[in-house]
Protein backbone atom coordinates (compact mmCIF):
# COMPACT_ATOMS: atom_id res chain seq x y z
CA UNK A 1 0.00 0.00 0.00
CA UNK A 2 0.93 3.86 -0.63
CA UNK A 3 2.20 5.12 2.90
CA UNK A 4 0.21 8.00 4.17
CA UNK A 5 1.10 11.13 5.01
CA UNK A 6 2.07 12.33 8.76
CA UNK A 7 -0.64 13.15 10.56
CA UNK A 8 -1.65 13.96 14.35
CA UNK A 9 -3.61 11.72 17.02
CA UNK A 10 -3.68 11.13 20.55
CA UNK A 11 -2.09 8.44 22.57
CA UNK A 12 -4.86 6.67 24.78
CA UNK A 13 -2.31 3.63 26.21
CA UNK A 14 0.94 4.18 26.44
CA UNK A 15 3.40 0.97 27.11
CA UNK A 16 6.97 0.49 27.46
CA UNK A 17 7.05 -0.47 23.68
CA UNK A 18 3.77 -0.08 22.01
CA UNK A 19 1.15 2.86 22.12
CA UNK A 20 -2.17 2.57 20.75
CA UNK A 21 -2.91 6.41 18.94
CA UNK A 22 -6.54 7.84 18.00
CA UNK A 23 -7.19 8.89 14.94
CA UNK A 24 -10.20 10.11 13.89
CA UNK A 25 -12.28 6.71 13.27
CA UNK A 26 -9.78 4.26 14.34
CA UNK A 27 -6.81 3.07 16.89
CA UNK A 28 -3.14 2.87 15.32
CA UNK A 29 -0.68 0.55 17.23
CA UNK A 30 2.05 3.24 16.94
CA UNK A 31 6.24 2.45 17.88
CA UNK A 32 8.47 5.00 18.55
CA UNK A 33 10.69 7.00 16.20
CA UNK A 34 14.35 5.60 16.80
CA UNK A 35 15.64 9.39 18.32
CA UNK A 36 12.66 9.08 20.45
CA UNK A 37 13.15 6.09 21.33
CA UNK A 38 16.46 7.04 23.23
CA UNK A 39 15.44 10.08 25.02
CA UNK A 40 15.02 9.09 28.63
CA UNK A 41 13.74 12.60 29.64
CA UNK A 42 10.49 11.84 31.29
CA UNK A 43 9.18 15.17 29.98
CA UNK A 44 10.53 13.89 26.99
CA UNK A 45 8.68 10.27 26.42
CA UNK A 46 5.28 9.97 25.45
CA UNK A 47 2.33 9.71 27.88
CA UNK A 48 -1.20 9.26 27.78
CA UNK A 49 -3.06 12.40 26.73
CA UNK A 50 0.29 13.50 24.24
CA UNK A 51 -0.65 14.36 20.52
CA UNK A 52 1.75 13.22 18.36
CA UNK A 53 2.51 13.46 15.34
CA UNK A 54 2.53 9.59 13.07
CA UNK A 55 4.04 8.13 10.09
CA UNK A 56 2.04 5.36 9.06
CA UNK A 57 3.57 1.57 8.32
CA UNK A 58 0.23 0.25 6.94
CA UNK A 59 -3.30 1.46 7.38
CA UNK A 60 -3.27 -0.18 11.47
CA UNK A 61 0.21 0.12 12.35
CA UNK A 62 2.45 3.51 12.46
CA UNK A 63 5.89 5.13 14.43
CA UNK A 64 5.34 8.05 16.66
CA UNK A 65 7.73 10.73 15.23
CA UNK A 66 7.09 13.77 17.10
CA UNK A 67 5.43 14.80 20.61
CA UNK A 68 3.35 18.35 20.08
CA UNK A 69 3.56 20.67 23.09
CA UNK A 70 2.02 20.06 26.04
CA UNK A 71 -0.80 22.56 27.46
CA UNK A 72 -0.89 20.64 30.85
CA UNK A 73 0.28 17.45 32.67
CA UNK A 74 -0.67 15.58 35.95
CA UNK A 75 2.59 14.20 38.00
CA UNK A 76 3.43 12.78 41.27
CA UNK A 77 7.18 11.98 42.55
CA UNK A 78 8.87 8.58 43.16
CA UNK A 79 10.15 7.84 46.34
CA UNK A 80 13.33 6.18 45.25
CA UNK A 81 17.25 6.79 45.72
CA UNK A 82 16.51 10.06 44.24
CA UNK A 83 13.67 12.38 43.95
CA UNK A 84 12.06 11.86 40.80
CA UNK A 85 8.75 12.67 38.86
CA UNK A 86 6.40 10.64 37.02
CA UNK A 87 4.32 12.18 34.71
CA UNK A 88 0.94 10.19 34.71
CA UNK A 89 -0.93 12.14 32.05
CA UNK A 90 -1.24 14.91 29.64
CA UNK A 91 -3.41 17.64 28.18
CA UNK A 92 -5.47 17.83 30.77
CA UNK A 93 -8.26 20.30 31.27
CA UNK A 94 -9.44 19.55 34.88
CA UNK A 95 -9.32 17.00 37.61
CA UNK A 96 -12.24 15.22 38.25
CA UNK A 97 -11.71 13.58 42.14
CA UNK A 98 -13.48 10.84 43.17
CA UNK A 99 -14.21 9.29 46.50
CA UNK A 100 -16.81 6.96 47.98
CA UNK A 101 -19.38 7.35 50.88
CA UNK A 102 -18.16 4.13 51.94
CA UNK A 103 -16.24 0.58 50.45
CA UNK A 104 -13.87 2.53 50.72
CA UNK A 105 -14.34 5.28 53.17
CA UNK A 106 -14.76 8.54 52.31
CA UNK A 107 -11.70 10.63 53.84
CA UNK A 108 -11.42 14.69 53.22
CA UNK A 109 -7.37 14.52 53.59
CA UNK A 110 -7.32 12.60 50.32
CA UNK A 111 -9.38 15.15 48.70
CA UNK A 112 -7.82 17.89 49.71
CA UNK A 113 -3.98 16.42 48.79
CA UNK A 114 -5.53 16.00 45.19
CA UNK A 115 -6.96 19.80 45.60
CA UNK A 116 -3.10 21.09 46.31
CA UNK A 117 -2.24 18.97 42.83
CA UNK A 118 -5.25 20.18 41.03
CA UNK A 119 -4.77 24.11 42.02
CA UNK A 120 -0.57 23.51 41.52
CA UNK A 121 -1.10 22.00 37.76
CA UNK A 122 -3.82 25.16 37.01
CA UNK A 123 -6.19 22.07 36.51
CA UNK A 124 -9.95 22.89 37.26
CA UNK A 125 -10.90 20.22 40.03
CA UNK A 126 -14.56 18.78 40.34
CA UNK A 127 -15.32 16.67 42.94
CA UNK A 128 -17.61 13.60 42.92
CA UNK A 129 -18.65 12.03 45.76
CA UNK A 130 -19.67 8.49 44.46
CA UNK A 131 -21.72 5.28 46.23
CA UNK A 132 -24.14 7.90 47.50
CA UNK A 133 -26.91 5.04 47.67
CA UNK A 134 -24.92 3.85 50.47
CA UNK A 135 -24.84 6.73 52.96
CA UNK A 136 -27.67 9.36 54.04
CA UNK A 137 -26.96 12.55 51.53
CA UNK A 138 -26.95 14.80 55.01
CA UNK A 139 -24.08 13.28 56.11
CA UNK A 140 -22.10 14.77 53.59
CA UNK A 141 -23.81 17.76 52.75
CA UNK A 142 -21.31 19.94 54.85
CA UNK A 143 -18.41 19.11 52.44
CA UNK A 144 -21.30 19.90 49.27
CA UNK A 145 -21.98 23.37 51.19
CA UNK A 146 -18.35 24.05 52.17
CA UNK A 147 -16.35 23.11 48.74
CA UNK A 148 -18.90 24.34 46.34
CA UNK A 149 -20.30 27.49 47.86
CA UNK A 150 -16.97 28.44 50.22
CA UNK A 151 -14.45 27.41 47.38
CA UNK A 152 -16.44 27.35 44.42
CA UNK A 153 -15.55 23.92 43.53
CA UNK A 154 -18.24 21.82 41.79
CA UNK A 155 -19.41 18.96 43.91
CA UNK A 156 -21.73 15.99 42.63
CA UNK A 157 -23.06 13.00 44.07
CA UNK A 158 -22.93 10.21 41.92
CA UNK A 159 -24.29 6.75 42.01
CA UNK A 160 -23.07 4.51 39.07
CA UNK A 161 -26.04 1.73 41.14
CA UNK A 162 -29.49 3.57 40.43
CA UNK A 163 -27.68 6.47 37.94
CA UNK A 164 -28.28 9.56 40.60
CA UNK A 165 -25.61 12.60 39.19
CA UNK A 166 -24.60 10.75 36.20
CA UNK A 167 -26.39 13.39 33.51
CA UNK A 168 -25.16 16.02 35.60
CA UNK A 169 -21.40 14.94 36.19
CA UNK A 170 -21.80 13.97 31.96
CA UNK A 171 -22.15 17.71 31.47
CA UNK A 172 -19.38 18.59 33.44
CA UNK A 173 -17.04 16.37 31.40
CA UNK A 174 -18.50 17.67 27.82
CA UNK A 175 -15.84 19.77 25.69
CA UNK A 176 -13.22 18.36 27.80
CA UNK A 177 -10.10 16.05 28.58
CA UNK A 178 -10.72 14.89 32.50
CA UNK A 179 -8.19 12.58 34.57
CA UNK A 180 -10.17 10.66 37.25
CA UNK A 181 -8.71 10.28 40.21
CA UNK A 182 -9.01 8.18 43.75
CA UNK A 183 -8.35 5.37 45.73
CA UNK A 184 -8.84 1.83 43.90
CA UNK A 185 -12.83 1.15 44.41
CA UNK A 186 -13.90 4.21 44.62
CA UNK A 187 -16.06 3.55 41.33
CA UNK A 188 -13.78 5.42 38.82
CA UNK A 189 -14.22 2.78 36.49
CA UNK A 190 -18.07 2.47 37.38
CA UNK A 191 -18.62 5.82 36.68
CA UNK A 192 -17.03 6.17 33.19
CA UNK A 193 -19.02 2.61 32.38
CA UNK A 194 -22.44 4.41 33.42
CA UNK A 195 -21.59 7.27 31.09
CA UNK A 196 -21.33 4.90 28.18
CA UNK A 197 -22.19 1.56 28.65
CA UNK A 198 -20.19 0.44 25.42
CA UNK A 199 -16.92 1.23 26.53
CA UNK A 200 -14.41 -1.59 27.12
CA UNK A 201 -13.80 -1.17 30.83
CA UNK A 202 -13.28 -3.79 33.53
CA UNK A 203 -15.29 -2.90 36.65
CA UNK A 204 -13.67 -4.42 39.95
CA UNK A 205 -15.43 -5.58 43.53
CA UNK A 206 -13.90 -4.04 46.89
CA UNK A 207 -12.69 -6.20 49.45
CA UNK A 208 -14.86 -7.17 52.01
CA UNK A 209 -12.09 -8.16 54.45
CA UNK A 210 -9.88 -4.56 53.91
CA UNK A 211 -12.53 -2.65 52.19
CA UNK A 212 -9.90 -1.58 49.42
CA UNK A 213 -10.03 -1.99 45.81
CA UNK A 214 -8.77 -4.52 44.05
CA UNK A 215 -6.46 -2.48 41.31
CA UNK A 216 -9.01 -3.16 38.48
CA UNK A 217 -7.29 -0.55 36.52
CA UNK A 218 -3.73 -1.75 36.05
CA UNK A 219 -2.62 0.90 33.08
CA UNK A 220 -2.86 4.99 32.49
CA UNK A 221 -6.10 4.50 29.91
CA UNK A 222 -7.63 7.50 27.66
CA UNK A 223 -11.55 7.01 26.91
CA UNK A 224 -13.33 8.74 24.32
CA UNK A 225 -16.92 9.55 25.67
CA UNK A 226 -18.45 11.63 22.74
CA UNK A 227 -16.65 14.40 20.16
CA UNK A 228 -14.14 16.39 21.38
CA UNK A 229 -14.88 14.63 25.28
CA UNK A 230 -11.99 12.21 26.75
CA UNK A 231 -11.55 10.99 30.06
CA UNK A 232 -8.44 9.21 31.48
CA UNK A 233 -8.69 6.40 33.85
CA UNK A 234 -5.44 6.32 36.15
CA UNK A 235 -4.43 3.25 38.63
CA UNK A 236 -5.94 3.47 42.03
CA UNK A 237 -3.21 5.78 43.75
CA UNK A 238 -2.71 4.65 47.78
CA UNK A 239 0.19 6.95 48.16
CA UNK A 240 0.58 10.00 46.81
CA UNK A 241 3.88 11.83 46.18
CA UNK A 242 3.60 15.39 45.49
CA UNK A 243 6.04 16.96 42.38
CA UNK A 244 7.55 20.38 43.39
CA UNK A 245 4.67 21.04 46.34
CA UNK A 246 7.11 22.59 49.23
CA UNK A 247 6.25 23.56 52.58
CA UNK A 248 6.36 27.03 51.95
CA UNK A 249 4.38 27.69 48.84
CA UNK A 250 1.44 25.31 49.99
CA UNK A 251 -1.00 28.10 51.55
CA UNK A 252 -1.06 29.21 48.07
CA UNK A 253 -2.96 25.84 47.15
CA UNK A 254 -5.53 26.28 49.74
CA UNK A 255 -8.23 29.17 48.53
CA UNK A 256 -9.51 29.83 52.07
CA UNK A 257 -6.73 29.74 53.66
CA UNK A 258 -4.93 32.20 51.15
CA UNK A 259 -7.71 35.05 51.84
CA UNK A 260 -6.40 35.46 55.42
CA UNK A 261 -2.62 35.33 55.05
CA UNK A 262 -2.67 39.06 54.34
CA UNK A 263 -3.94 39.47 58.21
CA UNK A 264 -1.07 37.19 59.62
CA UNK A 265 1.13 39.31 61.99
CA UNK A 266 3.81 37.71 60.11
CA UNK A 267 4.53 37.92 56.64
CA UNK A 268 6.57 34.28 56.56
CA UNK A 269 3.67 32.43 58.65
CA UNK A 270 3.11 28.92 58.27
CA UNK A 271 -0.26 29.30 59.94
CA UNK A 272 0.84 26.30 62.51
CA UNK A 273 1.45 27.56 65.81
CA UNK A 274 2.38 31.03 65.20
CA UNK A 275 0.98 34.32 67.26
CA UNK A 276 -1.29 36.62 65.33
CA UNK A 277 -2.45 34.07 62.94
CA UNK A 278 -4.93 35.15 60.91
CA UNK A 279 -6.00 31.54 59.65
CA UNK A 280 -5.93 29.62 63.04
CA UNK A 281 -8.24 32.83 64.19
CA UNK A 282 -10.43 31.94 61.04
CA UNK A 283 -10.54 28.31 62.14
CA UNK A 284 -11.86 29.42 65.70
CA UNK A 285 -14.66 31.42 64.02
CA UNK A 286 -16.09 28.55 61.90
CA UNK A 287 -15.09 30.61 58.70
CA UNK A 288 -12.74 27.19 58.27
CA UNK A 289 -13.57 24.28 58.72
CA UNK A 290 -11.97 22.90 61.10
CA UNK A 291 -11.25 19.30 59.19
CA UNK A 292 -9.91 21.28 56.26
CA UNK A 293 -7.71 23.16 58.36
CA UNK A 294 -6.02 19.75 59.91
CA UNK A 295 -5.84 18.34 56.09
CA UNK A 296 -3.46 21.18 55.79
CA UNK A 297 -1.25 21.08 58.77
CA UNK A 298 -1.22 16.88 57.64
CA UNK A 299 -0.10 17.94 54.56
CA UNK A 300 2.32 20.58 55.87
CA UNK A 301 3.86 18.22 58.05
CA UNK A 302 4.70 15.53 55.07
CA UNK A 303 5.79 17.53 52.99
CA UNK A 304 9.97 18.54 51.96
CA UNK A 305 11.50 22.48 52.81
CA UNK A 306 13.05 21.73 49.43
CA UNK A 307 13.43 20.14 46.05
CA UNK A 308 17.13 19.25 47.95
CA UNK A 309 16.07 17.67 51.16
Amino acid sequence: MNAEKPTVGKVLTATRKTYNVSIKDRIVSCTLRGKLALKKNEKNTVKVGDDVRIEFVTETEGVIAEILPRRSFLSRSIQSRQYKEQIIATNIDQLLVILSTKKPQFKSGLLDRYLVIAEKNKLRPVICINKIDLASRADFEIYRRYYSETLDFPVVFTSAITGEGIQELQKVLQNAVTALVGYSGVGKSSIIKAINPELDIRVGAVSERTQKGQHTTTVVQLFPLADNCYVIDTPGIRELGFWGIYKKDLATYFRDIQRYTADCKFSDCQHLHEPGCAVIEAVTDGDIIEERYRNYVSIYQSLKSTHYE
